[in-house]
């Protein structure tokens, strides 16, 4: 059986940039969380010239209508500019999705480098390679989830637990953006179903976001303290990112871990169909 600490074992990280790249956006996420905590609506009295202007404008597309008309539409449009939701949206929410998009697929990227270097490695040292192509075919979450048991029996990564909740909730998120499909409606019939991609609250979305920021490496934390193995040390520092608290809360299983071969053979007949 082939030692990587002996043999000569060698294996590339490429992985490594997805990891610096997430890192990257840690600092901006938090500075962009603290200025929307932060933020103040601006007063009615700042839109007094933006009111003008808008009166103007009107008046000279509308000749045949009377300043009455004209003050009462220029009022309800200044007003919804105004509201604060509306302000903090114009300021934030370009920005904030764009952190939201970027971060999730980083974050599902990096989720399936650790495991699939994991898988490798583990397989590799037992002699078991040519399990490597049927189980890095099965979605990140199964591999994630069972792929380990193909050499350590014991592994667990239940359903049950917030890691796993983090894993789906991330997977169903950029699985929404990666192959986005519009919804389509003529009238009142929907055509189409598209893609669901839930709108979220920005508080909402900012827990999450913490959330995919860790979920890589504290997947990768979980697997080494159930494979106790030195050469499968992938994704060992996570900082600066933070682990995130739900994380760090032990949860129940809510179902059992099916068994590793039941799993294995499942996933060899999917990839024989495909």
């Amino acid at each position: 059986m082939p030692d990587p600490t002996t043999d000569g074992f060698q294996a590339s990280a490429d992985y490594l940039h997805i990891d610096v790249a997430l890192k990257s956006l840690w600092q901006p996420f938090n500075d962009l969380v603290a200025e929307m905590d932060s933020f103040a609506p601006r007063p009615l009295s700042d839109y007094e010239d933006d009111r003008r202007q808008k009166f103007d404008n009107y008046k000279r597309l509308n000749p045949t209508k009377s300043d009455a008309e004209l003050t009462q539409w220029v009022d309800g449009e200044i007003a919804f500019a105004a509201s604060e939701r509306v302000q903090f949206s114009d300021r934030f929410s370009n920005r904030f999705m764009t952190q939201y998009v970027t971060v999730a697929l980083l974050s599902h990227a990096l989720c399936e480098a650790a495991i699939n270097s994991i898988l490798a490695i583990g397989l590799v040292k037992r002699e078991s390679q040519e399990l490597f192509s049927v189980l890095e075919a099965a979605p990140v979450k199964e591999k994630w989830r069972v792929g380990p048991k193909s050499f350590f029996p014991t592994y667990e990564l239940n359903p049950g637990t917030a890691l796993f909740e983090t894993l789906n909730h991330l997977t169903k998120r950029r699985n929404a953006l990666v192959h986005n499909k519009i919804h389509l409606h003529i009238g009142d019939k929907k055509i189409l179903e598209g893609s669901k991609f839930e709108r979220m609250t920005f508080q909402e979305s900012t827990r999450w976001m913490r959330r995919f920021f860790s979920l890589p490496y504290d997947l990768a934390a979980h697997a080494r303290s159930q494979l106790k193995d030195p050469s499968i040390f992938v994704l060992s520092n996570s900082a600066p990112i933070v682990t995130a608290a739900a994380h760090k809360t032990p949860n129940p299983s809510l179902q059992p871990t099916p068994p590793a071969a039941a799993e294995l053979k499942r996933w060899a007949i999917m990839k024989q169909r495909n």
